[in-house]
């Protein structure tokens, strides 16, 4: 998605310049030539008005239609498809059957082509003018699909990115959206160097658990009786009263 709004922004910005120098943008041109080319309504009445005239004429003489219809039919038809703007072509290649059920059944029953005697007789008033001009609107309407796909090919965005162009954007883009992945952060260690606990050495045996005392050293005297604060037996402390 964002590389689809990169590329319209860059178009929208190109014709933006085209139009302050006064230069028709691609898509506002018809199939020849640099000049404006016409609406979707105008490209519309370039098919109905010849079509009416032409139908009005057989009808009138013949009561169905004949090469008069059929000449301006397609002359209108053509006429619409090469002169619309290049952003309006899908209503010029799919108007020839629209305008033909437009134009002749609406003139068969407005110049009485149909007659009077039932429903029979007025599908019939209707069905052969339909019948008659079915081929040539067949014909015109492929003409039409067909000189719409050419122009959609021919004429396309002379400033579109090339596929380069378009490989490296979504490259960046893919780049951008990767997380960044933060360096993993190690313990903090002491900056005062442990000092190294002496081993034991192992005691041989025979040899006593205390180092022995050195001479001239005086013994330990045994504590009185009384100093350890014990108790002659069969005396208990007395106990507060309540």
């Amino acid at each position: 998605m964002c590389v689809v709004s990169a590329l319209r922004e860059r178009s929208a910005a190109f014709d933006d310049d085209v139009e302050d120098y006064d230069v028709i943008p691609w898509n506002y041109r018809a199939m020849f030539g640099e000049f404006k080319g016409i609406p979707w309504w105008a490209a519309i009445l370039a098919a109905l008005v010849p079509a009416f005239i032409g139908a009005f004429i057989d009808i009138n003489s013949s009561k169905t239609v004949g090469w008069t219809f059929n000449v301006a039919f397609f002359a209108g038809a053509l006429a619409a498809i090469l002169l619309v703007q290049r952003r309006s072509l899908f209503g010029p290649m799919v108007q020839p059957p629209l305008v033909l059920a437009a134009t002749v059944p609406l003139l068969v029953l407005l110049t009485g082509g149909v007659n009077k005697g039932g429903l029979s007789a007025m599908a019939l008033g209707l069905g052969k003018p339909l019948i008659d001009s079915f081929p040539v609107m067949a014909i015109t309407t492929a003409v039409t699909v067909g000189l719409g796909i050419l122009r959609i090919f021919l004429q396309k965005n002379p400033n579109r990115p090339s596929k380069d162009e378009v490989r490296e954007a979504k490259a960046e883009i893919k780049e951008r959206a990767k997380p960044v992945r933060k360096p993993r952060e190690e313990p903090e260690e002491d900056e005062r160097p442990r000092r190294p606990r002496p081993e034991r050495a192992e005691r041989p045996e025979g040899t006593p658990a205390r180092r022995p005392r050195p001479e001239g050293t005086p013994a330990r005297r045994p504590r009185p009786d009384g100093a350890r604060g014990e108790r002659p037996a069969g005396q208990r402390k007395p106990r507060p009263r309540d």
